[in-house]
C-alpha cells in the first residue's frame, strides 16, 4: 500500500500475496481493484487484519491508552457456593445477598420497600476478611450462581497518568459490565477506592469521585473485596447494599477444607490425619491450599514411592505458618545497636 504522501500518484505499486510486486495490476488484482482501492484510501478509510488491530484502533490504544480487554478480564465462573466452605454467619450473609440478587424487584417492588429506600438500580456487596478465606471463590459462586459471567477489573490499566484518560477507563467498565450482563468484582478495591485526602497525588481524589457515582448508578451487581477495609472511603457506607465478613474458618471447617482440596486419587498414605492437621493448624483457605500443594510437590520429588505421609503434610503446615510469620515481620525498622556491635568506633 502507497504512504500518506503518495496517495495523488496515478500509479501504485501494489503487492500481490501470489505474485508480489506489481504495477498495474495482474491476474488476482485488476487496475479496477487498484483505483477502488486508491479511492477508498483516499476518503480516509481505515483498513485491519484483525478484529483486535480494530479495538485497538477504536479505543485509541495507538495514543498511549490501553484497550478494553486490557481493562478487566471475563471469566466463566465455575465454582459453586457448595465448593466454598463459610462459617454459618458468613453462609448467612452470602445467602442473604443472594436472596436480594434474586429477588430485588419482588421485594422493592411488589411489597413496596422501595418507597422507604433510596432509589437503587443495582446490588453492591462489599466482602471484608482476611486473605484465603473465600471472598474471591464466593464471589465467583455468586455470578455461578446468577448464570452470568465474572467481570474481574485489572487495575494496572484501570489508572492512567493522563488527566481524564482513568475515568474514561472507569466509564467504559461499568459499561460493558452492564452490555455483558456481567458480575463486576473489584477485588482488593482498597486499592482504587481508598480515602479520599489520604493521599500526596490530588486527582486520585477525582478518580474516587467517579468509582463512587458509577458504583451508585450502576443496575447490575458489584461486588467489592478487600483485606483493609478501614482505609476505603467512608462514602461506600451508603452505596454499599451488604458487607459480609468472611471469617476464619473453624478446626472443623478446616477438616472439610482439605478433604475439598486433596484430590481423590492422591496417593495417601495410611498415616495421613487430615483432622489432626486441621486441628494443629490454625490456617486460612488459601493457606490450606498451599499446605495441600506442597505436600504434593514433595512427594512427587521424592525417591520412594511418591505416597503423601503426614510428614509432607506436616513439614508444608509448617513453612506456612512461618511464611505467615515472616510476612508480620517489619524489615524496614531502626535497627537497634549495642556496644557490642560496635568495632574500632565503627557502628
Amino acid at each position: 500500500m502507497p504512504k500518506e504522501k503518495d496517495k495523488d500518484k496515478d500509479t501504485w505499486i501494489v503487492h500481490c500475496p501470489k505474485c508480489g510486486r506489481v504495477g498495474s495490476g495482474c491476474k488476482h488484482v485488476s487496475p479496477a481493484d487498484i483505483v477502488r482501492i486508491k479511492k477508498l484510501l483516499g476518503q480516509g478509510v481505515e483498513v485491519f487484519e484483525s478484529e483486535a488491530e480494530f479495538r485497538e484502533f477504536e479505543t485509541g490504544a495507538e495514543f498511549g491508552e490501553v484497550t478494553r480487554s486490557q481493562l478487566y478480564t471475563v471469566l466463566e465462573p465455575r465454582a459453586t457456593l457448595d465448593d466454598v466452605v463459610l462459617t454459618p454467619a458468613t453462609r448467612e450473609a452470602v445467602e442473604d445477598a443472594l436472596v436480594e440478587l434474586r429477588h430485588k424487584r419482588l421485594i422493592f417492588q411488589k411489597w413496596g420497600l422501595g418507597a422507604v429506600v433510596r432509589k437503587k438500580k443495582g446490588v453492591s456487596l462489599l466482602f471484608v476478611g482476611q486473605p484465603g478465606t473465600g471472598k474471591t471463590l464466593t464471589a465467583e459462586a455468586i455470578a455461578h450462581e446468577l448464570g452470568r459471567p465474572l467481570m474481574v477489573v485489572n487495575y494496572a490499566h484501570l489508572e492512567n497518568m493522563w488527566v481524564g484518560e482513568t475515568e474514561k477507563n472507569v466509564e467504559a467498565v461499568f459499561k460493558d459490565a452492564e452490555e455483558g450482563g456481567a458480575v463486576l468484582l473489584f477485588d482488593e478495591a482498597d486499592a482504587v477506592f481508598h480515602r479520599r485526602g489520604n493521599t500526596a497525588m490530588p486527582w486520585t481524589n477525582r478518580d474516587v469521585n467517579v468509582l463512587l457515582k458509577h458504583l451508585e448508578e450502576f443496575p447490575g451487581v458489584v461486588i467489592l473485596s478487600s483485606n483493609l477495609s478501614r482505609v476505603m472511603d467512608k462514602a461506600l457506607d451508603r452505596r454499599i447494599d451488604i458487607a459480609v465478613e468472611f471469617e476464619m474458618p473453624t478446626a472443623e471447617l478446616r477438616e472439610r477444607i482439605f478433604r475439598k482440596l486433596v484430590p481423590k486419587k492422591a496417593p495417601l498414605a495410611d498415616d495421613v490425619d487430615l483432622s489432626e492437621l486441621a486441628r494443629k493448624y490454625a490456617l486460612s483457605g488459601g493457606g490450606i491450599l498451599n499446605v495441600v500443594r506442597q505436600a504434593m510437590r514433595t512427594a512427587a520429588r521424592s525417591k520412594r514411592n511418591r505416597r503423601i505421609t503426614m510428614a509432607h503434610f506436616v513439614k508444608a503446615a509448617e513453612k506456612e505458618v512461618y511464611k505467615g510469620g515472616l510476612m508480620s515481620k517489619d524489615y524496614l525498622s531502626p535497627i537497634r545497636q549495642t556496644s557490642k556491635d560496635k568495632i574500632g568506633g565503627y557502628a
